[in-house]
């Protein structure tokens, strides 16, 4: 899954836990319900705070079909408990485990649909569960067999010392890793937002997380591609062994000319003479 930071991770887990432990509890009432018929007051009122809770996360949302769906969702496992319990009331007669397995059912239902959750996804509140994460983050594991991919040593001091949250580069990974020489590397830094960028990188913070030289550092937009992917340099690369686009993107362009990229190269026969005609010595 996505990193979502270790702050909004740990609130993901609080409001996992918080919404079980209320599934949980709102079994206990139905059981109790059948056997206890006083604790009806007690239990409808703990119902109806989950529903008032349910219902002022509504009036955030859009007034269209996603939004309105969205509220259905979050309010059905209070209001399908509250008919439970109203009918536990006022309906006399019915054995009791009918009742104990009518909320058996709503337990079931409410763990395995998790409607909250369901809700927040389709609203985009949910930011690790929606298409679009899904889809990076199978994206970004497919390269798990791969030397660039996750498992190369550099991507996983990346992931756990500058992509973390506060770190250099929060929210990011790093692929394609390639040593261009002997104290020499290029990559590709990939955001693992979906739509959002590669964050603005400090190189001082970078030198210093990585415990290289600012001033051999660089981070350029890569060619015909979106923001959401920057290449990083590191080290001074021999020039024999890279090409002429290679060799401008990392030593040329970052410190003499940055944001330029070579399009096209062209050759041309230069003619052995000087201005006035003189050939030239060999």
């Amino acid at each position: 899954m996505i990193s979502l930071g270790p702050l909004r991770g740990r609130l993901a887990l609080a409001r996992n836990a918080a919404g079980r432990a209320a599934t949980v509890a709102g079994t206990g009432a139905l059981a109790a319900g059948t056997f206890t018929p006083d604790l009806y007051s007690t239990s409808m009122t703990c119902t109806m705070l989950c529903a008032g809770w349910g219902a002022l996360w509504s009036t955030t949302l859009p007034r269209d079909i996603n939004g309105n769906t969205a509220m259905a969702l979050y309010l059905t496992p209070s209001g399908s408990m509250a008919v439970l319990l109203t009918a536990q009331h006022i309906v006399t007669g019915i054995d009791w485990w009918w009742q104990l397995l009518a909320g058996a059912v709503w337990t079931a239902g409410v763990l395995r649909v998790r409607p909250a959750r369901l809700a927040r996804v389709l609203v985009g509140r949910e930011k690790s569960l929606t298409p679009e994460a899904i889809e990076q983050t199978k994206e970004i594991l497919a390269h798990d067999g791969d030397q660039a991919g996750p498992q190369h040593p550099m991507a996983k001091f990346w992931a756990s010392e500058v992509a973390i949250e506060g770190g250099a580069a929060p929210n990011t990974v790093l692929e394609h890793i390639e040593q261009t020489g002997p104290q020499s590397m290029t990559a590709i830094i990939r955001s693992t937002l979906p739509r959002k960028p590669v964050p603005k990188i400090d190189l001082v913070e970078l030198s210093a997380a990585i415990k290289w030289p600012e001033d051999e550092i660089a981070v350029t937009p890569v060619p015909r591609h979106g923001a959401d992917v920057r290449r990083l340099t590191v080290g001074e690369a021999p020039a024999q062994a890279m090409d002429l686009q290679t060799a401008w993107q990392t030593l040329i362009a970052p410190k003499g000319m940055p944001g330029t990229v070579i399009t096209a190269v062209r050759a041309v026969d230069v003619p052995d003479t000087d201005a006035q005609g003189k050939e030239l010595p060999a």
